[in-house]
């Protein structure tokens, strides 16, 4: 990491995520027949997961909303993970 660049490069990122690989290696394993759909999938529940923040931030996240929170946070984690590749092909 460079000076100029002060976030870590995506490579380090998946490194540092161990789920991402045994998520990719999920994706990997259904084949491209049942695969495609799942990226496709994912991509979209990625571009729109964010838009289900609003409402619980605006609200405030108390003790009991923080769950939740994480739980969008961690599947819109999971969501970018497999739809990464999605559009690549």
């Amino acid at each position: 990491m460079s000076p100029s660049t002060p976030f870590p490069s995506v490579s380090s990122l998946r490194e540092a995520v161990p789920t991402a690989s045994s998520l990719r290696n999920v994706v990997d394993t259904l084949g491209d027949g049942a695969a495609a759909p799942l990226r496709a999938a994912a991509f979209y529940a990625a571009i729109g997961l964010p838009f289900a923040y609003i409402p619980l931030l605006v609200g405030g996240v108390d003790p009991g909303r923080l769950l939740v929170v994480v739980g969008l946070l961690l599947a819109n984690a999971a969501a970018l993970v497999l739809g990464h590749e999605y559009g690549i092909e």
